[in-house]
């Protein structure tokens, strides 16, 4: 993780993506060598948008500032790469705040190239291009590709890089767990009452996702990733399925409070949203009949570098 203090220099050979989710802000830059992707950097700040709205869904001053902040360090990292080689995009809370003209004018006056404000089907295609663009040897499944975010979550069915069914929800891990873990506490009843309301709003599409169906679930998302983090640590194989998803759930039960949450393996900064997201995984699980899922090397990030590096060929 790259420090105010300690900005490289990048050049022409180098892209650079911008992704603005709930949870987090990302800027991940790669250099292309004989054709070769190489990853040269990564910069994450957990700036969680999708906390700092209201009941008006507008944001609030000290959220706008945290991100405007975050920014400033994005765009050092920004201002040696060419325009053209730069993507920059914002999803879900920036969607829906009603105040986020404000956030995105001082936004644009500080980065090099104005936000893109992606909508929810564009977003899933683009998390779909990211994940067939990581998993090439694959691309003659059709796939059902998951992806929980901050305020959001992406449902694709897809084959190659072509999509055949693409939904987004409103519900997401930073929205959830505002709204059924706000005192940090862990009981049964919270977490029945978050899985019921997130398999409330997935029900009326699941039919349509079912008929259709898929020969492989993938998923790259924050919630996905630290379940894939705690099986790895186990040496076991990083495939989530219904019946460890259970035992989580009743493992946070008997931590009883957010504050307590510790797997072996599991990152310190993924525990403040686990509750939230996995019971929207669990929902996911039950809705769509899902047996296994694995993790996906490419999402949203992976997807606009795709997209960048295409219109350059």
């Amino acid at each position: 993780m790259e420090t105010s203090n300690t900005i490289p220099q990048y050049d022409a050979s180098h892209y650079a993506v911008v992704d603005l989710g709930s949870n987090s802000f990302h800027l991940l830059i790669i250099r292309m060598h004989n054709n070769q992707r190489i990853e040269v950097n990564k910069v994450k700040r957990k700036v969680r948008l999708a906390a700092g709205l209201n009941q008006q869904l507008a944001l609030n001053p000290e959220t706008i500032a945290s991100g405007l902040d975050c920014l400033k360090l994005f765009a050092k990292h920004l201002s040696t790469i060419p325009v053209s080689n730069i993507s920059i995009v914002a999803t879900a809370t920036l969607r829906i705040a009603t105040n986020k003209d404000k956030f995105i004018s001082q936004a644009n006056k500080i980065l090099p190239l104005n936000i893109k404000l992606l909508s929810g089907v564009q977003e899933a295609e683009t998390i779909y291009k990211g994940a067939a663009y990581s998993c090439t040897n694959e691309l003659e499944k059709k796939r059902l590709v998951i992806d929980i975010g901050g305020a959001s979550t992406e449902l694709i069915i897809g084959k190659d890089f072509s999509t055949s069914k693409v939904v987004s929800l409103n519900l997401g891990c930073v929205s959830f767990r505002e709204q059924f873990f706000t005192n940090g506490q862990l009981t049964e009843q919270n977490i029945t009452a978050a899985i019921h309301a997130a398999s409330d709003i997935i029900t009326p599409i699941s039919t349509g996702f079912i008929q259709l169906g898929w020969q492989s679930v993938s998923g790259n998302s924050g919630t996905i990733q630290a379940l894939a983090e705690i099986l790895s640590y186990r040496q076991q194989a990083i495939i989530i399925t219904p019946t460890f998803l259970q035992e989580i759930k009743q493992k946070l039960i008997e931590l009883k409070s957010i504050d307590n949450i510790s797997f072996d393996g599991l990152r310190a900064d993924r525990a403040a949203v686990l509750a939230s997201g996995l019971c929207i995984l669990i929902a996911l699980f039950n809705c769509l009949q899902i047996k296994e899922l694995t993790l996906s090397t490419g999402a949203l990030r992976e997807g606009l570098l795709f997209e960048l590096l295409s219109d350059k060929a």
